[in-house]
């Protein structure tokens, strides 16, 4: 293993709870609640990563679409939201992660350096998916508390040295 990839390894969570595209929403949020997580990898049958599942979709999900798209550019009108987003939520439990996911997730190979890592963390937000170059299988992910936690970890490692 190279000196590149152990770094990687060390800024990756592997123990990564994971949501089924054929679990009903219900199931998944009550499975995100229970593990104290806000977003999950889906992943299929062979562990290929197909999305994320989260909470955020989920509610841009319940927000009427032309106050995302720019049409509206206030709700500020809206009073008594309470009862309709409960009726569209009742609406959404029974449905599939599979129609409730993003699929566009940024992901990164086992090739990526830590700072890349870094320089993606902060662009995109995370977490971010550490998957097989040609399999896209899920191999870990990489959060912003990890990396932090892990460079927290070298610099204690290498004392308070400057360069």
């Amino acid at each position: 293993m190279s000196p590149q990839q152990r770094a990687l390894e060390a800024l990756m969570l592997t123990e990564v709870y994971s949501v089924s595209p054929d679990q009903k929403v219900e199931d998944a949020l009550k499975f995100l609640d229970e593990k104290g997580i806000r977003v999950a990898p889906v992943l299929d049958e062979n562990g290929v990563l197909l999305g994320m599942f989260s909470t955020h979709e989920l509610i841009k999900s319940l927000v009427p679409l032309h106050a995302l798209d720019g049409s509206l550019p206030t709700l500020h009108f809206a009073h008594g939201a309470a009862p309709v987003i409960a009726k569209r939520m009742r609406k959404t439990f029974p449905d599939l992660v599979k129609d409730h996911y993003e699929r566009s997730v940024v992901s990164v190979d086992t090739d990526v350096n830590t700072w890349e890592c870094l320089r993606i963390l902060t662009k995109y937000g995370s977490p971010l998916a550490v998957v097989e170059p040609k399999t896209n299988k899920l191999i870990g992910l990489i959060t912003e508390q990890s990396a932090m936690e892990t460079l927290i970890h070298y610099q204690d490692e290498e004392g308070d040295d400057e360069d």
